[in-house]
């Protein structure tokens, strides 16, 4: 009777101190911060993937902030350049800077690109035309004018020889046009135009081009 006595003594005492020790073999959790599982929860959060970490004060560049691109650089387009060359210049034949003789005379016309025209061009009439150009060279003189048949008309460029060129129209209400090319100098130019010969056509309006 007394060894069970003793017996049971021990058992209670090895149970009271396996109820007092595991608490002391227990790993301390405070100690939790270096834990694997800490760490990947530090490293893993939802809106840094890994391999993202931003560098302290760094943020995403925007655009033209000096942030590298991912794409090619843009470049503006050039803007074209001013066109080049000589400025038509259009003289109205019944202009008052112009010069009128003979029994020639301005009037009114419907049809013309001024509203009026020289009429009455005879073999003592002139009219002559005074423009400045910025530049010498072959010049493009385009002469619009009126007539009822064929006619003819001469042009002299300054004190130059005159060119005689005939022309035609189907009547004094439609306009038509005499080209011709001519080199002509810097500075003021005067264009003489008449027909000695017999009446030359009425007379609308000259263009230098």
């Amino acid at each position: 009777m007394r060894q069970w006595i003793g017996v049971t003594a021990v058992a209670a005492g090895i149970a009271a101190a396996a109820i007092v020790v595991p608490p002391l073999l227990l790993p301390d959790r405070d100690e939790s911060d270096d834990s694997p599982a800490s760490v990947t929860e530090k490293s893993a959060r939802p809106d840094q993937p890994p391999g993202s970490a931003l560098q302290p004060g760094a943020g995403p560049s925007a655009p033209g902030s000096g942030g590298a691109s991912s794409g090619p650089a843009s470049t503006a387009p050039a803007s074209p350049s001013a066109p080049g060359g000589f400025t038509p210049i259009a003289v109205q034949a019944e202009d008052p800077a112009n010069r009128i003789t003979g029994g020639a005379s301005a009037v009114a016309c419907a049809s013309c690109r001024g509203g009026r025209r020289v009429r009455y061009m005879c073999a003592d009439c002139t009219l002559t035309v005074k423009v400045t150009l910025p530049s010498a060279g072959t010049r493009t003189v385009t002469v619009y004018y009126e007539a009822d048949g064929n006619r003819s008309i001469k042009v002299r460029v300054g004190g130059g020889t005159a060119r005689t060129f005939p022309v035609t129209g189907p009547d004094w209400t439609v306009p038509q046009s005499l080209r011709f090319t001519a080199d002509l100098p810097a500075g003021e130019v005067q264009l003489t135009l008449f027909n000695d010969d017999a009446p030359a056509p009425d007379l609308d309006e000259i263009v230098i081009a």
